[in-house]
Protein backbone atom coordinates (compact mmCIF):
# COMPACT_ATOMS: atom_id res chain seq x y z
CA UNK A 1 0.00 0.00 0.00
CA UNK A 2 2.73 2.38 0.93
CA UNK A 3 4.47 1.27 -2.26
CA UNK A 4 1.98 2.03 -4.57
CA UNK A 5 1.01 5.38 -2.99
CA UNK A 6 4.56 6.46 -2.98
CA UNK A 7 4.53 5.35 -7.14
CA UNK A 8 1.25 7.50 -7.86
CA UNK A 9 2.96 10.97 -5.43
CA UNK A 10 6.45 10.34 -7.68
CA UNK A 11 4.53 10.03 -11.02
CA UNK A 12 2.54 13.09 -10.37
CA UNK A 13 5.54 14.99 -9.16
CA UNK A 14 6.98 13.83 -12.56
CA UNK A 15 3.99 14.32 -14.72
CA UNK A 16 3.57 18.23 -13.19
CA UNK A 17 7.75 19.12 -13.42
CA UNK A 18 7.41 17.63 -17.31
CA UNK A 19 4.33 19.84 -17.49
CA UNK A 20 5.30 23.01 -16.46
CA UNK A 21 8.90 22.89 -18.17
CA UNK A 22 7.51 21.93 -21.40
CA UNK A 23 4.62 24.47 -21.09
CA UNK A 24 4.99 27.64 -22.93
CA UNK A 25 4.17 31.03 -20.43
CA UNK A 26 4.27 34.91 -22.00
CA UNK A 27 3.69 37.84 -20.88
CA UNK A 28 2.65 40.87 -22.38
CA UNK A 29 0.73 44.35 -22.13
CA UNK A 30 -2.17 46.01 -24.31
CA UNK A 31 -3.89 49.73 -24.15
CA UNK A 32 -6.54 51.29 -25.93
CA UNK A 33 -10.17 52.63 -25.81
CA UNK A 34 -13.07 51.65 -24.25
CA UNK A 35 -16.63 53.04 -25.20
CA UNK A 36 -19.16 52.09 -22.08
CA UNK A 37 -22.82 52.90 -21.12
CA UNK A 38 -25.27 50.99 -18.74
CA UNK A 39 -28.55 49.58 -19.85
CA UNK A 40 -31.73 51.66 -18.86
CA UNK A 41 -33.74 50.25 -15.72
CA UNK A 42 -37.33 49.87 -16.44
CA UNK A 43 -38.57 52.14 -13.77
CA UNK A 44 -36.52 54.68 -15.00
CA UNK A 45 -38.05 54.52 -18.89
CA UNK A 46 -39.93 58.14 -18.18
CA UNK A 47 -38.55 59.96 -15.97
CA UNK A 48 -34.38 60.00 -17.11
CA UNK A 49 -32.93 60.55 -20.59
CA UNK A 50 -31.08 57.81 -22.39
CA UNK A 51 -27.95 56.75 -21.65
CA UNK A 52 -24.97 57.42 -24.34
CA UNK A 53 -22.26 56.13 -24.56
CA UNK A 54 -19.02 57.19 -22.95
CA UNK A 55 -15.44 56.78 -24.06
CA UNK A 56 -12.58 55.97 -21.51
CA UNK A 57 -9.57 54.08 -21.34
CA UNK A 58 -8.39 50.55 -20.68
CA UNK A 59 -4.95 49.26 -20.16
CA UNK A 60 -3.78 45.44 -19.09
CA UNK A 61 -0.51 43.44 -17.66
CA UNK A 62 -1.60 40.00 -18.30
CA UNK A 63 0.63 36.26 -18.58
CA UNK A 64 -0.73 33.83 -20.82
CA UNK A 65 -0.05 29.97 -20.23
CA UNK A 66 -0.58 27.53 -23.33
CA UNK A 67 -2.10 24.47 -23.14
CA UNK A 68 -1.54 23.18 -26.24
CA UNK A 69 -0.59 24.89 -29.85
CA UNK A 70 -3.94 26.40 -30.09
CA UNK A 71 -5.38 26.52 -26.72
CA UNK A 72 -4.26 29.09 -23.87
CA UNK A 73 -5.58 30.80 -20.67
CA UNK A 74 -5.18 34.39 -19.99
CA UNK A 75 -5.83 35.78 -16.74
CA UNK A 76 -5.05 39.58 -16.27
CA UNK A 77 -4.95 42.63 -14.62
CA UNK A 78 -6.87 45.38 -16.19
CA UNK A 79 -7.90 49.15 -15.20
CA UNK A 80 -10.80 50.30 -17.35
CA UNK A 81 -12.53 53.25 -17.03
CA UNK A 82 -16.91 52.80 -17.50
CA UNK A 83 -19.79 55.26 -17.52
CA UNK A 84 -22.20 56.50 -19.39
CA UNK A 85 -23.82 60.07 -20.76
CA UNK A 86 -26.54 62.09 -20.85
CA UNK A 87 -27.62 65.08 -22.30
CA UNK A 88 -30.60 67.18 -21.36
CA UNK A 89 -31.20 70.81 -23.37
CA UNK A 90 -33.78 73.25 -24.84
CA UNK A 91 -33.42 76.06 -26.91
CA UNK A 92 -34.16 79.91 -25.88
CA UNK A 93 -36.01 81.63 -29.05
CA UNK A 94 -33.94 85.27 -28.81
CA UNK A 95 -35.24 87.31 -31.92
CA UNK A 96 -36.28 84.47 -33.46
CA UNK A 97 -33.44 82.65 -33.37
CA UNK A 98 -33.04 79.46 -31.30
CA UNK A 99 -30.59 79.21 -28.70
CA UNK A 100 -29.33 75.67 -27.94
CA UNK A 101 -29.33 76.08 -23.61
CA UNK A 102 -28.54 72.75 -21.91
CA UNK A 103 -25.66 69.80 -20.21
CA UNK A 104 -24.09 67.19 -21.34
CA UNK A 105 -23.14 64.94 -18.01
CA UNK A 106 -20.82 62.01 -17.95
CA UNK A 107 -20.60 60.03 -15.44
CA UNK A 108 -17.08 57.85 -14.99
CA UNK A 109 -16.10 54.87 -13.15
CA UNK A 110 -12.75 53.63 -12.78
CA UNK A 111 -12.42 49.67 -12.25
CA UNK A 112 -9.75 47.64 -11.86
CA UNK A 113 -10.75 43.92 -13.08
CA UNK A 114 -9.44 40.87 -13.20
CA UNK A 115 -10.19 38.53 -16.13
CA UNK A 116 -9.28 35.02 -16.86
CA UNK A 117 -10.03 34.14 -20.20
CA UNK A 118 -9.98 30.98 -22.62
CA UNK A 119 -8.17 31.74 -25.61
CA UNK A 120 -8.63 29.69 -28.95
CA UNK A 121 -6.13 30.53 -31.79
CA UNK A 122 -5.70 29.03 -35.80
CA UNK A 123 -3.00 30.04 -37.43
CA UNK A 124 0.24 29.44 -38.57
CA UNK A 125 3.91 30.50 -37.23
CA UNK A 126 3.92 34.65 -38.80
CA UNK A 127 -0.04 35.07 -37.47
CA UNK A 128 -2.78 33.64 -35.92
CA UNK A 129 -6.26 34.24 -35.45
CA UNK A 130 -7.88 33.84 -31.93
CA UNK A 131 -11.16 34.05 -30.42
CA UNK A 132 -11.06 34.75 -26.10
CA UNK A 133 -13.84 34.45 -23.49
CA UNK A 134 -14.30 33.97 -19.74
CA UNK A 135 -15.33 35.29 -16.57
CA UNK A 136 -13.64 38.92 -14.90
CA UNK A 137 -14.50 40.19 -11.57
CA UNK A 138 -13.92 43.98 -10.93
CA UNK A 139 -13.93 46.46 -7.93
CA UNK A 140 -14.84 50.27 -8.89
CA UNK A 141 -11.91 52.58 -6.85
CA UNK A 142 -13.68 55.83 -7.67
CA UNK A 143 -16.19 57.93 -9.69
CA UNK A 144 -16.56 61.30 -10.92
CA UNK A 145 -19.34 63.23 -12.74
CA UNK A 146 -17.95 65.66 -15.58
CA UNK A 147 -20.80 68.31 -16.66
CA UNK A 148 -19.99 70.44 -19.55
CA UNK A 149 -22.79 73.62 -19.86
CA UNK A 150 -23.74 74.70 -23.15
CA UNK A 151 -25.13 77.89 -24.42
CA UNK A 152 -24.50 78.37 -27.84
CA UNK A 153 -20.91 77.38 -27.00
CA UNK A 154 -19.51 74.54 -24.33
CA UNK A 155 -18.31 76.03 -20.97
CA UNK A 156 -15.55 74.43 -19.41
CA UNK A 157 -16.07 70.95 -17.51
CA UNK A 158 -17.23 71.11 -14.13
CA UNK A 159 -15.96 68.15 -12.54
CA UNK A 160 -17.27 66.41 -8.81
CA UNK A 161 -15.63 63.30 -7.19
CA UNK A 162 -18.74 61.06 -6.61
CA UNK A 163 -18.97 59.17 -2.88
CA UNK A 164 -19.94 55.35 -4.25
CA UNK A 165 -20.92 54.27 -1.03
CA UNK A 166 -23.08 57.21 -0.27
CA UNK A 167 -25.71 55.69 -3.20
CA UNK A 168 -24.94 52.00 -2.65
CA UNK A 169 -22.82 51.68 -5.20
CA UNK A 170 -21.99 47.94 -5.77
CA UNK A 171 -18.50 48.24 -6.12
CA UNK A 172 -17.70 44.29 -6.90
CA UNK A 173 -18.78 43.81 -10.31
CA UNK A 174 -18.97 40.17 -12.17
CA UNK A 175 -18.82 40.58 -15.89
CA UNK A 176 -18.20 37.99 -18.94
CA UNK A 177 -16.18 38.70 -21.62
CA UNK A 178 -16.28 37.97 -25.34
CA UNK A 179 -13.84 38.90 -28.21
CA UNK A 180 -11.91 37.95 -31.00
CA UNK A 181 -7.92 39.57 -32.55
CA UNK A 182 -5.59 39.01 -34.19
CA UNK A 183 -1.15 38.28 -33.29
CA UNK A 184 1.47 38.79 -35.83
CA UNK A 185 5.25 37.66 -34.98
CA UNK A 186 7.76 40.80 -34.04
CA UNK A 187 10.97 40.09 -33.21
CA UNK A 188 10.94 37.88 -29.56
CA UNK A 189 7.80 38.54 -29.34
CA UNK A 190 3.98 38.56 -31.08
CA UNK A 191 1.73 42.04 -31.66
CA UNK A 192 -1.49 41.83 -31.07
CA UNK A 193 -4.64 43.26 -32.48
CA UNK A 194 -8.20 42.91 -30.06
CA UNK A 195 -11.56 43.69 -30.13
CA UNK A 196 -13.89 42.59 -26.94
CA UNK A 197 -17.57 43.16 -25.72
CA UNK A 198 -18.05 43.29 -22.22
CA UNK A 199 -21.45 42.69 -20.18
CA UNK A 200 -22.08 43.22 -16.69
CA UNK A 201 -24.24 41.20 -14.43
CA UNK A 202 -24.17 43.04 -10.98
CA UNK A 203 -26.88 45.68 -10.24
CA UNK A 204 -24.85 48.80 -10.21
CA UNK A 205 -27.40 50.41 -7.47
CA UNK A 206 -28.95 48.63 -5.01
CA UNK A 207 -30.99 50.86 -3.08
CA UNK A 208 -33.59 49.94 0.14
CA UNK A 209 -36.44 50.81 -1.74
CA UNK A 210 -35.90 50.48 -5.62
CA UNK A 211 -33.82 47.84 -6.92
CA UNK A 212 -32.39 49.51 -10.15
CA UNK A 213 -31.61 47.19 -12.97
CA UNK A 214 -28.71 48.98 -14.41
CA UNK A 215 -25.85 47.07 -15.63
CA UNK A 216 -22.48 48.14 -17.37
CA UNK A 217 -21.97 46.93 -20.85
CA UNK A 218 -19.03 48.13 -23.33
CA UNK A 219 -16.65 47.54 -26.35
CA UNK A 220 -12.90 48.05 -25.97
CA UNK A 221 -10.40 48.01 -28.41
CA UNK A 222 -6.46 47.73 -28.10
CA UNK A 223 -3.52 46.86 -28.94
CA UNK A 224 -0.48 44.60 -26.91
CA UNK A 225 2.49 42.89 -27.35
CA UNK A 226 3.52 40.07 -25.38
CA UNK A 227 6.78 37.53 -24.91
CA UNK A 228 7.44 34.28 -23.77
CA UNK A 229 9.75 33.26 -21.56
Amino acid sequence: MKTSRWFLLTSLALFLSVGFASAQWSVGVRGGAYMGTVTKPELLTTVTPDFKWSPGVSSAVFAEYELSDNVAIRPEVLFQQKGFQMKEGTSLNMGGFPVPLGVRSTYRVNYVETPVLLKLSTGGEGAKLYAIAGPSVGYATNAKLITHPQAILEFRPVRTNVNLDAINYQRFEFSAVAGAGLSVKAGAGELMAEARYQHGFTRLVDAPIVRANARNQGVSVSLGYKIPF
